[in-house]
């Protein structure tokens, strides 16, 4: 299984609402835990991501493949929303993840030679 390449990012985490909460006659709140294990989803912002050029002019993945984005349309191209992929997350480890949205590339910035601006990506956690 393939490893998520961009590894320059500031990530969010956002959990469901799990189990059953379910409101009653006379103030009585009924609970109940949750049948399976949360799935979270991670939305990461990264910063400084570019496109490289090789020595024709064309678009290269050869170069810092962390923050290369070309490297990660080519990865998001391979994973679509349909197959899973690992995440290394700062705090939880490794984790299998789908991405929850597709890609959207962001312009680039003026004069920034091939930055572009921050881009969010949504991952879904598969427990």
């Amino acid at each position: 299984m393939e490893t998520f390449p961009a590894k320059y990012f500031r990530y969010s985490t956002r959990y469901p609402e799990s189990g059953v909460r379910m409101q009653l006659g006379r103030s009585y709140m009924h609970t109940a835990p949750p049948s399976a294990p949360d799935q979270r989803t991670f939305v990461l912002t990264l910063t400084g991501m570019q496109y490289f050029c090789d020595g024709s002019g064309g678009v290269t993945t050869a170069p810092e493949p962390e923050r290369n984005m070309a490297v990660l349309e080519e990865f998001y191209n391979n994973h679509k929303l349909a197959f899973s992929f690992l995440f290394d997350h700062p705090v939880h480890g490794q984790l299998v993840c789908k991405f929850g949205r597709p890609l959207e590339v962001p312009e680039g910035i003026s004069g920034g030679d091939g930055v572009l601006e921050d881009l969010k990506v949504e991952l879904l956690e598969i427990p």
